[in-house]
């Protein structure tokens, strides 16, 4: 009768072990996969349809792509233009002409990010989800605050990150992970929706952004007019390019 006890609260122990074990995987699963917030704080719209609804392209907004031969690398800024300036300079150097580009451009003569920014999350915008489905490498560039010169790198490709990372701190840039908020790596980021699940985000501080023109200025005039960007630029898309390469050689 003993024995038969021990077994019995043995098999209770195990069974208690196993639903608390269960219990906390589906904790761990509902904030890795938690619902997401929409519109996310801070954002007017939750979709692009709803955006597109109230904004008229070419006028508000557009669209900028290239799709290169070799679409398994994406460069993309989708909060380009006056959203999160810079951003959409630097991708399309970025992708030169090997890679293939896209740009989302806000062009309201003020208020872009508070009228026209929709969450890496949320962002579903046609044009952008079939690019980065073909993609197998995306590297979607962002602008964040900061008056520090700084890279916040984040996404779910942490081969690429780290390449990224090294190649750009060997060129003299700082280089940090991305706080939580920035760090790119919920599934549904437009940045990891490739065919291999994964990309690398990359935030760069507004005071990062300033340094690439001539005199920090980074008004629509001067972020466009290629003559007024200092070597810091140059350096920092070369730094970019350089890891993509290597990555490329390993992994491709």
């Amino acid at each position: 009768m003993f024995k038969t006890k021990l077994i019995i609260g043995a098999v209770t122990l195990a069974a208690s072990a196993a639903a608390i074990t269960l219990l906390l995987q589906n904790n761990i699963f509902s904030r890795s996969f938690s619902s997401v917030e929409c519109p996310a704080e801070g954002d007017r719209f939750c979709t692009f349809t709803e955006l597109s609804d109230v904004y008229e392209e070419s006028e508000d907004w557009e669209i900028k792509k290239r799709q290169s031969p070799n679409s398994r690398v994406l460069v993309s800024a989708i909060h380009g233009g006056g959203i999160e300036q810079v951003t959409s300079q630097l991708a399309d150097a970025v992708a030169g002409k090997e890679y293939s580009f896209y740009t989302f451009k806000g062009k309201l003569s003020s208020g872009n990010f508070n009228n026209l920014h929709i969450s890496s999350v949320n962002f579903d915008e046609p044009q952008a989800l079939s690019m980065a489905n073909e993609a197998s490498v995306h590297i979607s560039i962002h602008g964040a605050v900061g008056e520090t010169k700084r890279t916040l790198l984040g996404g779910l490709n942490e081969n690429l990150r780290g390449l990224i990372s090294e190649h750009l701190e060997s060129r003299g840039f700082r280089v940090k992970e991305a706080p939580e908020h920035l760090d790119g790596d919920h599934p549904k980021n437009i940045v990891n929706q490739t065919k291999s699940g994964e990309g690398v985000q990359l935030e760069l501080t507004r005071a990062q952004r300033k340094a690439f023109f001539e005199n920090g200025t980074i008004s629509y005039s001067s972020r466009n007019d290629a003559t007024n960007q200092t070597e810091a630029f140059t350096h920092y898309i070369t730094a970019i390019r350089a890891a993509l390469k290597e990555y490329k050689e390993k992994n491709l």
